[in-house]
């Protein structure tokens, strides 16, 4: 397990943009948001940051039937890495084996299942966004309600928020994204559904593969196996539009937490509301 060593500056909470002001998502979730060390450029952007950040958290945490806890979370701009999100560790699932490894889930995934925080006071999340994909986002004078036009030349990025958090709380393991290979001694709870074929990634949990029909292409051209769709093609060009597709996200336009997302987290065990058990 990793830990994120960062320094905390003001505290966002799901709802408000002040500190102290204590609230709780869909009653059971409190998930605060801190961006230290933001360079000079972004930080009259704090406020707007912070808003997308909790917005997409609440469209997450709503679908879970989650204990009672707090999440914290770190967003930092960096000048590589065009974007990444990640629980900053891991816990055992359950002392569950799968072909004698030990199964891992993501410590967001694991403190919502549990109520127990499994990193004390260090952030539970960690978000990096890089400064020229910045520069390309569309920030949303509600992200909350999302009805206002997506410029054409713009992403939106409520979009990459949602996307980022999804990875934090499920899509991201330890496979070799090159050959396929498997961490000898651990796998993710996403993990222990991939499987490779010598050339690509599918994805096999029950759920996902009910709603798909079969097992879920995942990608590997464009992006890693953490992702769905590897090329656009034929019938797999129905997942270029989930949000948490590999190949590309368009200008313009709004994506969301879909049926294929929600079946995922159902796969990697994390109690979904009873609305949203079934991907709806």
């Amino acid at each position: 397990m990793s830990r994120a060593r960062q320094k905390f500056a003001a505290v966002c909470l799901l709802g408000a943009c002040v500190a102290g002001l204590h609230r709780r998502a869909a009653g059971q979730v409190e998930f605060r948001v801190t961006t230290p060390d933001l360079p000079a450029e972004w930080k009259p952007f704090r406020a707007r940051i912070e808003a997308h950040v909790l917005a997409a958290a609440r469209a997450w945490v709503g679908r879970v039937d989650a204990k009672p806890c707090t999440i914290d979370s770190a967003f930092r701009v960096a000048p590589a890495n065009r974007g990444s999100g990640r629980s900053t560790v891991t816990a055992l699932f359950n002392d569950v084996k799968h072909d004698g490894r030990r199964v891992e889930e993501q410590g967001w995934a694991y403190e919502m299942r549990t109520g127990k925080d499994p990193n004390g006071d260090e952030p539970d999340v960690e978000l990096v966004l890089e400064t020229k994909y910045m520069r390309t986002l569309w920030w949303d004078p509600r992200p909350d309600v999302r009805d206002a036009p997506v410029p054409d030349d713009r992403l939106d990025a409520m979009t990459v928020f949602l996307h980022e958090l999804g990875h934090a709380l499920a899509f991201n393991g330890w496979i070799d994204p090159r050959t396929g290979a498997a961490d000898p001694k651990v796998a993710s709870t996403y993990d222990r559904w991939v499987s490779h074929d010598g050339a690509n990634f599918f994805f096999n949990g029950p759920a996902a593969t009910k709603l798909w029909g079969g097992p879920v292409p995942l990608a590997r051209t464009n992006n890693n196996y953490h992702h769905v769709c590897d090329k656009p093609e034929g019938r797999q060009a129905k997942l270029k539009d989930d949000l948490m597709n590999g190949v590309t996200f368009g200008h313009g336009r709004r994506y969301a937490i879909g049926p294929m997302d929600l079946a995922i987290l159902a796969d990697c065990g994390i109690p979904l509301k009873a609305q949203n058990a079934k991907g709806k």
